[in-house]
């Protein structure tokens, strides 16, 4: 399996083509940036990092050479310079930049899975498959990182190892994330949390955001990110059947149509295979909803942009 990461010389690309590397699940990974000297620079010491443990070929390069591959991942976006803006306020700036560079990559491998990191995800999703005519089970966005945060909030909450705690977030990579606590399973049982342990659930969860911020450091969640990149696209290459959080289009599933939000999906070598309804509880539901009402206003923010950028009727 060939990875190409759009991006590969910023935090998230590169860490993701070190964890990629590592596992030794794909057999090339190229590294595709504007700063080609630096993504070079990362493909040769990846490769070499991994030498003792992996035979994946890790190189950097042009646009040329990321054609045929299977999975891209982009993580290209302008640097989020003020930390206090929320991931939606990037759109105006990531979407023309992403859909420039995507253009000449989508011609050379029509049939790969893309998986979108580029911020704000569920918007993207959407308006690149509308702008590529892409197949829904071809296009995803990645945001297990709320759910693993979720896991790491009930863990720390409930002083419990975080390998036990199984949870799932769904809805917007962003504000109106949903964390499903009628799901939650500790050692594979049920468990059921009364309100003070929500609520100091999600406070861990709003109190990592802050630090987060207060720390101003100027990079985003690039380990993070890596990570569920790496067990993601791992995941694809072994057709293991496992089921991951997604931002994936609707069409009726969870009552939603016309929006990319977060769900449970089942991946195959060609993209989605299946979304995953799980039951939830009204207030959920609800909740569901309203982050699906918040995504859609900005899907007809892109599409307004869409309409004013110039050459996007020849994209």
């Amino acid at each position: 399996m060939k990875v190409t990461i759009v991006g590969g010389s910023g935090v998230v690309g590169s860490s993701a083509g070190f964890r990629l590397a590592q596992d030794n699940k794909v057999s090339e990974i190229m590294l595709f940036d504007v700063r080609r000297n630096l993504a070079e620079a990362h493909a040769l010491d990846i490769e070499q990092a991994v030498v003792h443990r992996s035979t994946a070929r890790v190189r950097g390069g042009g646009v040329e050479e990321t054609k045929d591959s299977d999975v891209i991942v982009m993580t290209a976006g302008v640097p989020k310079r003020d930390v206090e803006l929320s991931r939606r306020e990037y759109l105006g700036a990531n979407l023309p930049l992403v859909l420039g560079m995507m253009k000449p990559v989508v011609a050379l491998s029509p049939q790969a899975l893309w998986i979108v990191a580029t911020s704000p995800v569920d918007p993207l999703v959407y308006l690149i498959r509308r702008a590529f005519s892409l197949p829904r089970r071809s296009v995803i966005g990645l945001n297990r990182n709320d759910t693993s945060r979720f896991r790491w909030a009930i863990a720390k909450t409930l002083s419990v190892p975080s390998t036990s705690v199984e949870a799932f977030v769904l809805g917007e990579h962003g504000d109106s994330q949903v964390p499903l606590f009628s799901s939650v399973r500790i050692d594979g049982e049920r468990v059921s949390l009364d309100g003070e342990v929500m609520g100091k659930v999600r406070a861990e969860m709003a109190g990592f955001y802050s630090r987060w911020n207060e720390l101003q450091a100027g990079r985003t969640a690039g380990w993070t990110s890596a990570e569920s990149l790496g067990d993601i696209i791992s995941s694809v290459a072994s057709h293991d059947g496992r089921i991951w959080p997604a931002s994936a289009s609707l069409e009726g599933e969870y009552g939603l149509r016309d929006v990319s939000i977060g769900v449970p999906v089942k991946l195959g070598s060609k993209g989605i295979e299946e979304i995953i309804e799980f039951p939830l509880e009204h207030d959920e539901r609800k909740s569901l909803e309203a982050s699906a009402a918040s995504i859609k206003e900005m899907i007809r923010d892109g599409e307004r942009l869409l309409a004013d950028m110039p050459g996007s009727d020849q994209i």
